[in-house]
């Protein structure tokens, strides 16, 4: 498996979700990652990311830096230029929402925040390459 990377901002729109996500597919093409599932993980988790700075950040632009490196991990930062951090929270049957973190959390291998910046890693299991 390849290192491959990608840095992007857009308008904090949620349409620019699936840009996000097509982005991340690229990247991980590029990188020689070939497992669906893994591939599938790591767009869910931009998704979440890219989602929860464009609704709970107070910015007009979302930054995305996906990083995919020989050791089989992959990082992703969404950046939403803006103070607060993400939670993780525990949403009833009905909500339509507030999982996005929770699904962040169990799937990484770890996730934090740095300034306005939220991360979290993804490890790649060794066939996840073609």
């Amino acid at each position: 498996m390849g290192a491959a990377h990608v840095v992007m901002s857009f308008d904090a729109d949620p349409r620019y979700v699936e840009t996000a996500r097509r982005s991340t597919a690229e990247v991980l093409s590029q990188a020689g990652v070939r497992d669906r599932d893994a591939v599938g993980t790591v767009q869910l988790l931009v998704s979440e990311l890219v989602t929860n700075a464009i609704v709970h950040g107070s910015a007009d632009s979302v930054s995305l830096r996906l990083r995919c490196d020989d050791s089989c991990e992959v990082l992703i930062e969404v950046d939403d230029h803006s103070p607060g951090s993400p939670e993780v929270r525990e949403a009833g049957p009905e909500d339509e929402g507030g999982r996005g973190m929770g699904l962040v959390a169990y799937f990484a291998r770890e996730w934090g925040r740095k300034g306005t910046c939220t991360w979290c890693t993804v490890p790649l299991g060794p066939g996840a390459a073609g």
